[in-house]
């Protein structure tokens, strides 16, 4: 009975959880990924974000570029949906830029999660050139 009433519980949380605001959301992101360096001084709350936004970003970037070198070495094949040409010199606020923008161009996809966002948005900036 312990069991039950405790997984009662915890279904409640997460739906609760999920009844509020998606934090892995492009729409949650975003915003935040639009930060000044203003606004992030003022609220350590959005600092944080705006940091998780540039984060996953670069993360993303990071593993195109690994994936890019690991098919130069024929270790594997890549997808096409895996495949991207991000010039090298590329800072971190011109990724959050690309990012961004696509996300202003196409507003009926920020409902996805927002490494999915990045991803589209990185392989439509830098094609992969094949």
């Amino acid at each position: 009975m312990k069991a039950i009433a405790c997984g009662a519980l915890i279904a409640l949380t997460v739906t609760t959880a999920n009844a509020a605001e998606d934090e892995q959301s492009a729409d949650f992101m975003l915003p935040y990924c639009r930060l000044t360096q203003k606004e992030m001084t003022a609220d350590i709350e959005k600092a944080s974000n705006y940091s998780r936004c540039v984060g996953i970003v670069e993360g993303v970037s990071q593993m195109f570029n690994l994936l890019k070198e690991a098919q130069a070495a024929g270790r594997v094949q890549l997808d096409p949906l895996l495949c991207t040409s991000i010039p090298a010199g590329i800072t971190k606020e011109q990724l959050v830029n690309v990012v961004v923008a696509y996300g202003e161009t196409f507003p009926e996809l920020t409902h996805r999660p927002f490494t999915v966002l990045a991803i589209s948005a990185l392989r439509v900036a830098w094609p992969c050139k094949r």
